[in-house]
């Protein structure tokens, strides 16, 4: 029986992590790579200009299932498996930044059809891509790991009175997407748990960025138990629970770690 700190242990585990780039995604592959773990970071840019042997980086947009397919095909030929996919993909209007104003943030009358679309092209889609895609190389494995991120906002319908009048909100096709993860992951867990396969959800609450303004600061803290937004360094250690065999027995849960934010 391996000791509690061996059971933490990601050495030489081959991790792909979708959206490694991202403000998550970045504090992950990071932790991973600290961790002696082999990386591989699929996003449209790479975040992590780093010379290390146990960094990869492949440019991906996962809404396309034939780029997946071949990222897919380049893995397998220099790795032959993986041990486990971290999802951290979305889709929020804009590639580098929130935008105030941008159509991203319509109204549900209002919403422009062609940005549902893409939402869900990105958020969910390319979630079954990469899935279906990636499960052949993960069941090569006795035990392998899927941890797909949703959002408080798959767990409650966003609050409007955060936001204000500072143009940025959390729209339908976002939430609608949050949601559907989590019952997407229960899927996998439950029909797949007898072939050594575990798949978890990460939900993160509101985490603290340069473009927050003031007025949502506040606002949002005031609603929240523990009175503040996240720092994307509180997630870590939830990460690698969730993807070590410290975790053996955990399938189809979800982690919240928000604040207390869902707890009213």
């Amino acid at each position: 029986m391996k000791n509690i700190y061996e059971r933490f242990n990601i050495e030489n585990k081959i991790a792909v992590i979708v959206g490694g780039s991202g403000q998550l995604g970045i504090k992950t592959l990071k932790y991973l790579v600290e961790a002696n773990c082999i990386v591989i970071n699929l996003d449209l840019v790479n975040a992590y200009n780093i010379n290390n042997k146990n960094y990869y980086y492949y440019k991906l947009d996962v809404s396309s299932e034939l780029q997946v397919k071949k990222i897919v095909k380049k893995i397998k030929i220099k790795f032959n498996k993986i041990n486990i996919l971290i999802n951290h993909s979305h889709f929020k209007g804009s590639k580098k930044k929130l935008v105030p104003f941008h159509s991203f943030f319509s109204p549900v009358d209002k919403y422009p059809s062609n940005i549902w679309k893409k939402t869900l092209e990105v958020n969910l889609d390319g979630l079954f891509y990469v899935t279906k895609h990636f499960l052949p190389l993960l069941l090569k494995n006795k035990n392998s790991v899927i941890l797909n991120t949703s959002s408080t906002y798959g767990k409650v319908s966003p609050n409007k009175n955060i936001y204000g009048n500072s143009g940025i909100n959390s729209p339908i096709p976002y939430a609608t997407t949050k949601f559907a993860i989590i019952g997407f992951t229960k899927y996998l867990a439950s029909h797949y748990a007898e072939r050594g396969l575990r798949a978890n959800v990460l939900i993160p609450g509101g985490i603290k960025n340069k473009s927050h303004k003031k007025n949502f600061l506040k606002n949002y803290s005031k609603i929240t138990p523990m009175k503040r937004l996240s720092d994307s360094e509180e997630y870590k250690e939830a990460i690698l629970f969730l993807i070590s065999e410290a975790s053996s027995y955990v399938t189809g849960s979800e982690i919240v770690i928000d604040g207390g934010f869902t707890a009213w």
